[in-house]
């Protein structure tokens, strides 16, 4: 655990690091205004905008600005200037467009009316531009590729008279070293993510694939954990700010997400390889336009878009671990496919066994499940990852398509071994029990292919096609030897087990700028998704011998847990839309919009138990002899255990409608507010597999009011002052609804569904001070706070089984602290090194004051399950571009957590502090060629759980290593 003098170090190592940032930043004098001289023509009031963006205040859309030479604006409301000064009696407007810093004019950039009419007009060689107009008030707009646009509002013409408006644009300083052509912000970058969190209307943090890139992971899982607050569990589920599962919702490109897991609602984030990621993006203070499942943070997952050039990018890695690679591993067979992530046919239910009935008692069928049951060795090789990826951007005059596809394929054989014990009280004293060693031989595969299309019409309309698929298998053969002291025996088991997730993602996106309806901006995407988990015949067997008076053999007992096999499938469809329509006004920008999306799912199951008969049989045989087909029917007979309640069919159905204004009062303030008005309905019924007709079922309907209100206020062009209140909910998972006891394949334990559960609602209050000291450097001190009504806890029974029940509240707070900076500020010398810190400490207390609620548990009053109390990233890296040579060295550890609540009078088992050090060294080596070498866990640290000083859980992942070497054509 890390001492609180560890915590003092780590704080004043983020201090020193902001100390010559704070002391050498420059301050900056922001954008030069806009003149207005002329005739009339007095400039109420302007804003700046990102060039990379429709509108400041739209940082929201993904669309970038269109391509210049105003395709989509008809030859009369464009037109070419041809003289400075316009001629005696024209009405309108007129003036030139410079650069603000080197007062250059600007060619071809666009001066627009968004309220008041509808033409515009390109500046010519000189920057000079003329724009007849009828007498009126006017707003316009001015932008430029890669230079921060202007909104120029209250622009008065009069009858007979010009109107001189000479505009200045500024460098996006944030996005001129990150666009590539026509103006289309990189958002894999660093710098460009940092420009678009500064414009943000809500609190968030993100990481870049460039930033990724400089890393070891090789997943979204691994990558995430990087981001300020940001856990993960069981290296696949998310935490922000301590909260996972039902407080955090993932979003594909703007769309929902489901789960292929039974059990728990969070995506796993390990199917998401980094080659597909452009930037993962957790917003921490809520707006309206999100799903109202918040509690945490939302994840918005950003996948790649076409290049704007050919490229050709094949890529091959190699990698292994100190536990692993070329050492012994436990092994089971199977078929070539399971070597390309798909289950081979063997491990499927036998052909002859009926499906909408129980398995009889023929022991023909009951021969015809293969008889494998022990597991095998051999050795551990180097894990493969293969990939390629090809896109390019063709143009067709004014318009513009681009395509990207992506393949990858990753094979890992992995070793684990690990030390158990079980923590009792048998004379009043905590001690340790059931010593356990298990040996855990993993072999799995991944594929997953990304395609994306789109095309641009003209500067006002896109639309894009996207599809991804990923699969992962993991095929694992458990075995383990240990103690059973209540039942008085030493025992020896096997598990083999092969596991399947898949998902397939489809979206269709659109964008359009409505001219008619002052310059109006319209957003809408529809999608379909499908996900699928399949444990197809996972076997398991235990063998075990006295303990007290051994035989010196261990026999098969005729008993749960030894000769079963299980079979399960889970799948769910989700298919939806949304759309929003965003109107700027002169100093207000309203946005308002409805989502619809329905998920369906299906899960079955099917058990299958073999038990001794009457007739005498060697039970010390191992078990492919002891289940042959000479023995079944007479010393075995194969029973199906499939409950009545194995299968269920559910339904979520969500509809949301919102409304959000985003207004600028003065203009160093912004205030955005909005509601959601959102209906959920959830349903579920339970039945056989054999029979749809319903056992039980259950539905729950809500209607969910949820307001918003984020202020921001700029101290300086490149300061923010943020806070924020939001409204939010939770709502329980299908199995926690379900009115019957479900198994728990994982725990091996029953569990009991509540129709009773409330739903979650959350007060939530975010505030930020952050300063982006330079382009990819920033300072940001956050605090946060949130107060639980009925927030849902796990329920351990005495009978050790487990339920679900809402607690009376809980609460949470914390802070964030976050730096990052080139210490070239330090000295010159130095300009090469980069570093980034951040720290996160939370407190967080839940109450279950009601004694049936409480159950089994310990602790009435203890943090919330799965909170670290504290979450530190440290990064240092180099980059010298004229070598093509890059370092970065990263450190992350997590406070103790509760992995599993105490049983009364047991204490609650935490996850002790894992300290992760890495090291990645990547060189260009010419002819496109780049090789990346990495280690990971450098540390050799250990994963533990405690228990009141007793160790129940201890294995190291070791220390891993990888080559790759990637090819740019």
């Amino acid at each position: 655990m890390l001492s609180l003098h560890s915590l003092r170090a780590a704080l004043a190592a983020l201090t020193l690091l902001a100390a010559p940032v704070l002391a050498q930043a420059p301050v900056s004098e922001g954008s030069a205004p806009a003149t207005s001289t002329g005739v009339s023509a007095p400039v109420v009031s302007e804003t700046s905008e990102s060039s990379s963006q429709v509108d400041a205040d739209s940082t929201q859309h993904p669309h970038p600005d269109p391509l210049p030479g105003g395709e989509g604006a008809t030859a009369d409301d464009e037109m070419m200037a041809e003289s400075a000064t316009p001629p005696p009696g024209f009405t309108g407007v007129y003036g030139q467009i410079t650069d603000a810093q080197t007062k250059e004019a600007l060619i071809e950039a666009t001066v627009k009316v968004v309220t008041g009419g509808q033409k515009s007009v390109l500046t010519d060689i000189d920057g000079n531009y003329q724009l007849a107009l009828p007498p009126g008030k006017y707003d316009l707009r001015v932008f430029y590729d890669v230079y921060e646009g202007r909104r120029i509002t209250g622009v008065i013409v009069e009858q007979g008279k010009a109107t001189k408006l000479d505009v200045q644009l500024s460098a996006d300083a944030g996005a001129v070293q990150e666009v590539v052509v026509e103006a289309r912000a990189d958002r894999r970058a660093e710098g460009a993510l940092l420009q678009e969190r500064k414009k943000a209307a809500a609190v968030s943090d993100s990481i870049s694939s460039q930033e990724i890139a400089r890393t070891p992971d090789s997943s979204a899982s691994d990558a995430v954990k990087r981001v300020v607050s940001v856990t993960v569990v069981d290296g696949r589920f998310m935490l922000l700010r301590g909260l996972g599962g039902r407080y955090s919702v993932t979003l594909l490109n703007g769309a929902l997400l489901p789960s292929p897991e039974p059990d728990e609602p969070s995506v796993p984030l390990d199917l998401f390889p980094t080659s597909l990621l452009a930037n993962l993006n957790v917003v921490k203070s809520y707006t309206s336009d999100l799903p109202g499942t918040f509690g945490g943070g939302t994840l918005l997952i950003e996948t790649n878009t076409y290049p704007s050039k050919f490229e050709f990018k094949p890529r091959i890695t190699f990698s292994g671990d100190s536990v692993s690679t070329f050492q012994q591993r436990n092994t089971h067979p199977g078929s070539f496919l399971e070597a390309l992530s798909f289950a081979g046919p063997d491990r499927h239910l036998p052909a002859g066994l009926p499906q909408n009935e129980r398995m009889g008692s023929s022991a023909g069928t009951w021969q015809s499940f293969p008889n494998i049951w022990s597991s095998r060795q051999s050795t551990a090789l180097p894990n493969l990852g293969l990939g390629a990826s090809m896109g390019d951007t063709l143009r067709f005059g004014n318009s513009r398509l681009g395509y990207l596809a992506t393949v990858n394929y990753g094979h890992k054989e992995s070793v684990r071994v690990s030390e158990f014990a079980r923590a009792d009280m048998p004379v009043g004293q905590l001690q340790a029990q059931d010593a356990t060693r298990a040996v855990q031989g993993t072999e799995g595969a991944t594929l997953s292919a990304l395609a994306s299309v789109g095309y641009q019409f003209d500067r006002d309309n896109e639309l894009t096609f996207f599809s991804l698929y990923t699969r992962g298998t993991d095929s694992s053969t458990f075995t383990s030897r240990g103690v059973n002291n209540g039942r008085s025996e030493t025992f020896e088991s096997t598990r083999l087990q092969f596991v399947s997730r898949a998902l397939s993602f489809n979206q269709v996106r659109g964008f359009h700028r409505l001219n008619t309806l002052a310059d109006a901006e319209l957003d809408w995407q529809a999608n379909f998704s499908r996900v699928d988990r399949d444990e197809p015949d996972t076997r398991d067997t235990l063998y075990s011998d006295d303990l007290g008076s051994p035989t010196g053999k261990f026999a098969f007992p005729n008993q749960p847990n030894s000769g079963e096999r299980f079979f399960g499938t889970l799948g769910e469809t989700s298919t939806g839309g949304s759309a929003s329509l965003t109107v700027p006004f002169s100093d207000l920008r309203l946005k308002a919009g409805g989502l619809a999306q329905v998920s369906f799912r299906d899960f079955e199951a099917r058990r299958f138990r073999y038990q001794l008969t009457d007739t005498p049989v060697d039970t010390a045989l191992p078990p492919e002899e002891l289940f042959a087909s000479s023995n079944l029917g007479t010393g075995i007979r194969m029973r199906e255990t499939t409950r009545g309640d194995d299968a269920y069919d559910a339904y979520l159905g969500v509809f949301a409608g919102f409304v959000t204004a985003d207004y600028k009062p003065v203009e160093p303030l912004r205030l955005v507010g909005g509601v959601r008005v959102e209906q959920s309905l959830q349903q579920l019924t339970a039945h056989s597999p054999f029979d749809t007709s319903p056992t039980a079922s259950t539905n729950a309907s809500y209607l969910d009011v949820l307001p918003a209100f984020n202020a921001v206020y700029a101290l300086r062009p490149d300061m923010n002052l943020r806070a924020g209140y939001s409204y939010t909910l939770a709502r329980p998972t299908f199995r926690e609804l379900a009115p019957f006891i479900f198994f728990d394949f994982v725990r091996r334990r029953n569990v009991s569904g509540n129709p009773n559960l409330l739903e979650t609602r959350i007060h939530n209050l975010d505030t930020r001070l952050e300063w982006f000291v330079g382009e990819n450097e920033v300072l940001a001190a956050s605090v946060f706070y949130k107060n639980f009504q009925s927030p849902i806890e796990r329920i351990l029974r005495y009978s050790g089984d487990m339920g679900f029940e809402n607690a009376d509240g809980a609460n949470s707070f914390g802070a964030e602290l976050e730096a990052r900076a080139s210490l070239g500020r330090i000295a010159p010398v130095l300009s090469h090194f980069r570093a980034a810190a951040n720290l996160t400490l939370i407190q967080s207390n839940i109450v279950l004051t009601d004694p049936e609620k409480l159950g089994a548990q310990t602790n009435s009053r203890r943090p919330m399950q799965g909170q670290s109390p504290y979450v530190i990233n440290l990064n240092l890296g180099y980059d010298r571009p004229e070598s093509g040579t890059e370092v970065a060295l990263l450190y992350n550890v997590y406070g103790p957590r509760i992995s599993e609540v105490g049983l009364n009078p047991l204490p609650d088992v935490y996850e002790q502090p894992f300290h992760r050090v890495d090291l990645s060294v990547s060189q260009k080596l010419g002819n496109g060629l780049q090789l990346k070498l990495t280690g990971s866990n450098l540390l050799d640290s250990a994963v533990v759980l405690d228990q009141g000083g007793i160790t129940i859980l201890k294995y190291r992942p070791g220390i891993a290593f990888s080559a790759a070497l990637g090819w740019t054509l």
